[in-house]
């Protein structure tokens, strides 16, 4: 069993940077992705239809596989990641190990869901009373759906397990730009394939997005000489560990699925425009947190496992450290800019063809209900990852279960007064209380000391990212009255003027607030990455 990868370690900053790269990439194709969505399908039933299929594939993806990345898959198979031929070569028959399987087992499943998608589609919308305001059509529709969307989940397992041996290796380029290449492939679908399949079209892309991200993996593999060997070796060590690590994970994604299920379930009986507001919102949220904490959590994470190993708490402190200095830097200005600019972004996004002014003004009040929990899930990811780095899963499992309650009882209690704002508040405050919770437990179970300058950044940070969301709202609403309504193109250019101008104005703002604050440990960060590149 080896202890490092074949090439020099690049430092928490440089693979951030690669992961926010791809990300950014991958997030630019995913809102071109919703955005032929919005203009093609509207927020109405038929892309309900598809959000609801789309979900259940990615609940199966998530239950088997993705939920075990970092809490398990990566942790594990960082062990075998030395260069020796003999770590190599078993790092090899443990991945085809792991692809034998999750193909096995998400096949079946797959099938199974299948064959029974009528019920699983009838047992969704039970919970919004008997498909309120869906109409049958529409149900069967949902069923037709799921049937060709599933087998994704089967080459998204694959390919998730060949990024965790990327991942473990530190070679995260392909990773990085895997998810980007599926955005591609279901833009490409949608817009070759829409006229003659409809919705149909965003199925079979999100199939051949899967497929595509397996082939992304393959040739850095090939490179490394860690293509895994198919075999089915059940007594590795390696598969208990992963096992014994990824079991209370699995039992918290049970919980959280059945939550995201009646989440679902009472989107669908909500207002018409509640599914597809709040899928157009999620990607906005998606793009966030994308960007920001799961490339830095990504990054640190490998990182933080070594620390652990080696007993070095002062090192897992001070890693922990700047990955949330990161985060604050990032996540503050993301979110009041969102916060500031939300309905000129949505009508600039979304708001053509089907989905026009009025799904716009839903898409633009969703996303401001669910970015009180972005902010909170920013911190709570990079949280997670170092519970993983440490081998602890199950507190985040717990922790996650009495967060996932208070979604329920805050949903269940606000959806009949507030419809779709009930359920976006409800999931800020699972958010909210998982992150808070995380946090504590973080300073108490195993004694991380905050950084003092975190303790001071993050108040100087939200201070400084409100005057910048207040002059962009400023700027936006002088703006705005200036501009006079146009249509065609001449009116999308009025819109991304109205968002450009007001960004132009208060980034450089929130810069020039920040960069006392955090400018030295920017040059820090700058200089220790040079030096480990010159030797």
């Amino acid at each position: 069993m080896g202890s490092g990868p074949d090439r020099p370690r690049s430092g928490i900053a440089a693979l951030a940077l690669i992961l926010m790269a791809g990300n950014i990439l991958s997030r630019v194709l995913g809102l071109v992705r919703e955005q032929l969505s919005a203009s093609l399908f509207g927020t109405g039933d038929v892309i309900a239809a598809f959000t609801v299929a789309d979900n259940l594939q990615t609940l199966l993806f998530d239950l088997m596989v993705s939920g075990a990345l970092q809490a398990a898959l990566v942790p594990v198979l960082a062990q075998w990641a030395a260069p020796d031929p003999a770590s190599r070569a078993e790092l090899r028959r443990l991945g085809g190990t792991l692809i034998v399987l999750v193909t096995l087992i998400l096949g079946v499943l797959a099938t199974a869901g299948i064959i029974f998608a009528p019920a699983i589609v009838g047992g969704l919308t039970w919970f919004s009373g008997a498909g309120a305001s869906r109409d049958q059509a529409t149900v069967e529709l949902t069923t037709r759906l799921v049937r060709i969307v599933l087998p994704a989940a089967v080459f998204l397992g694959i390919g998730t397990l060949l990024q965790a041996m990327l991942f473990a290796l530190d070679r995260v380029t392909a990773p990085a730009l895997s998810t980007a290449v599926r955005n591609l492939a279901i833009v490409l679908a949608a817009i070759l394939l829409s006229g003659a399949l409809g919705v149909e079209s965003l199925a079979w892309g999100t199939v051949a997005g899967a497929i595509a991200i397996v082939l992304v993996q393959l040739p850095p593999l090939v490179r490394a000489g860690a293509m895994p060997v198919l075999s089915l070796h059940l007594r590795h060590p390696a598969l208990r560990e992963m096992a014994m690590l990824y079991i209370p994970v699995f039992l918290g994604l049970l919980v959280s699925s059945a939550a995201v299920i009646v989440d679902r379930g009472l989107a669908w009986g909500a207002e018409e425009y509640a599914l597809g507001a709040m899928r157009y919102a999620t990607t906005l949220v998606q793009l966030v947190l994308g960007l920001v904490a799961a490339a830095i959590g990504l990054a640190a994470l490998p990182t933080l496992s070594r620390h652990f190993a080696a007993a070095d708490e002062e090192a897992f402190g001070a890693t922990l450290g700047r990955a949330l200095m990161l985060v604050t830097v990032l996540i503050l200005p993301a979110t009041f800019g969102l916060a500031a600019l939300a309905g000129p972004i949505s009508a600039l996004l979304f708001g053509y063809g089907e989905t026009g002014d009025v799904g716009a003004r839903w898409i633009a009040i969703a996303l401001l209900g669910y970015l009180p929990g972005t902010l909170a899930a920013a911190y709570d990811q990079v949280l997670i990852f170092a519970f993983y780095a440490r081998r602890n899963t199950w507190l985040p499992v717990l922790v996650g279960v009495l967060a996932i309650v208070t979604y329920l009882a805050v949903a269940l209690l606000s959806v009949d007064a507030f419809g779709m704002i009930g359920l976006v508040a409800a999931n800020s405050a699972q958010f909210i209380v998982h992150a808070g919770v995380m946090w504590w437990f973080a300073s108490r179970r195993f004694g991380w000391a905050a950084d003092p300058r975190l303790g001071q950044l993050i108040p100087r940070c939200a201070m400084a990212a409100l005057v910048m969301a207040f002059v962009a709202l400023g700027t936006w609403w002088g703006l705005d009255r200036l501009l006079p309504g146009a249509s065609g193109g001449r009116e999308i250019a009025r819109r991304g003027l109205l968002v450009a101008f007001p960004v132009a104005i208060a980034s450089p703002m929130y810069l020039t607030l920040i960069w006392p604050l955090c400018g030295a440990e920017v040059r820090r960060l700058w200089t220790q990455r040079r030096a480990r590149h010159a030797h």
